[in-house]
């Protein structure tokens, strides 16, 4: 199997591969590409970092085993049809694909921070200045894919890549269960914790709730609908419900900006539901964003500043080393890079809100199952009898 082949060492120029999809060799991909660790792994494929041999390029390199997609193949046809038409910042770029008589290989835009879901499981829960940014990020990519009738259908965190480790902004990923829509859809698909209540008769909107879902985890921790035993049909029940509890303690910080935008987005009806271009015009979002930004370009500042001075004072010495810091200017240059300037003092550090509680606090109500339970378990599929995937139930899914 590819996945224990080692890498090919080719000493040869000739670093050009098909680009309409016929099929090649493994010797053709390994000549073209230097492919080495595992970044990620599901039922049907592995992610692998890659870099091109001849310019040196780093990508990330999607290696599907076709023996597993038997019954299957629309989901890749979607994910090149669907990603190849796309060409957004907060979309994962599809840039190449290949073939073999086994594999098929997606090149993609290498998105090197982790995913949404590894962050909340590490991190519990955000402040509203990055769950903000967060929302704007995804409201931006499911904007261009909604003007263009495309519904994801599996808007998850599992999907959402951060750009950087310590930097919240998101790209959208996996567009396998992706389609366009022209007209209302009667397949069931998805991850339950996500579903839309209309699951059985939508549109774009399904990815507005899913969105909602992931924004009311971003702040808490844990999902507004969740069945304590795990029912599959308890679970629907709730969400067709749609009834929203911000439990206290584990809301009590959260701006009443927040919970109004959570409310809009969980409506029950699609039809009065928030759109993703409202959601993105949000004034909690615009402010959230805003603030995230400016937090992260004063963080930026200080770095450079403190690089500065440790350069100087390498130069220099302490005993050359003058009173006035050195900051960066926030208006870019011509060139876009940020300027240097002096200044009397220290830049005063953006203030985020403050969600931190006393460590009993960060886990949810025992009815709604333990956080660390609900982010690491999978449960079994169910065969819903329809012509569209099983559904993978609960909150964590390949």
């Amino acid at each position: 199997k590819y996945k224990q082949t080692l890498p090919y060492r080719f000493t040869g120029t000739n670093f050009d591969l098909p680009l309409d999809g016929s099929e090649v060799t493994l010797s053709d991909i390994e000549r073209c590409y230097d492919i080495g660790r595992v970044i990620g792994d599901g039922n049907f494929a592995m992610v692998r970092e890659c870099c091109r041999r001849d310019n040196g390029q780093t990508f990330a390199i999607k290696i599907v085993e076709r023996s597993k997609l038997i019954g299957r193949e629309h989901m890749m046809q979607n994910e090149l049809s669907l990603l190849g038409s796309l060409c957004h910042p907060r979309i994962v770029r599809l840039v190449a694909y290949h073939h073999t008589h086994t594999h098929s290989y997606l090149v993609m835009e290498l998105v090197s921070g982790g995913d949404l879901f590894e962050a909340i499981s590490e991190r519990g829960k955000f402040p509203e200045a990055d769950a903000g940014l967060m929302v704007s990020d995804m409201s931006e990519a499911l904007n261009y894919i909604h003007c263009k009738s495309i519904v994801h259908r599996d808007l998850k965190p599992e999907n959402l890549l951060h750009v950087a480790a310590d930097i919240c902004r998101l790209k959208l990923g996996d567009f396998g269960l992706a389609m366009v829509v022209t007209e209302p859809v009667f397949t069931i698909c998805g991850t339950p914790t996500y579903v839309a209540p209309e699951i059985l008769c939508y549109g774009v909107a399904v990815d507005v709730w899913a969105l909602g879902v992931i924004l009311y985890i971003l702040l808490c921790g844990f999902p507004p609908f969740l069945s304590r035993d795990r029912d599959q049909e308890e679970l629907f029940q709730l969400i067709k419900q749609g009834q929203i509890n911000f439990l206290s303690p584990y809301w009590d910080p959260i701006s009443e900006e927040a919970r109004g935008l959570v409310r809009a987005l969980l409506q029950p009806d699609p039809t009065v539901r928030l759109t993703a271009e409202q959601t993105l015009l949000h004034p909690w979002v615009k402010a959230m964003a805003s603030n995230c930004r400016q937090r992260m370009l004063i963080d930026k500042t200080q770095r450079i500043t403190s690089d500065y001075k440790v350069e100087a004072h390498q130069v220099q010495g302490p005993a050359q080393t003058g009173t006035a810091g050195i900051m960066a200017d926030t208006k870019p240059s011509s060139e876009g890079e940020i300027t240097v300037k002096e200044f009397n003092g220290t830049p005063e550090k953006h203030t985020e809100m403050n969600t931190s509680r006393e460590k009993d606090e960060d886990e949810p109500p025992q009815h709604q199952s333990a956080q660390t339970e609900t982010l690491v378990h999978t449960a079994s599929s169910i065969n819903l009898n329809t012509p569209a995937l099983t559904i993978n139930c609960l909150f964590k899914s390949d």
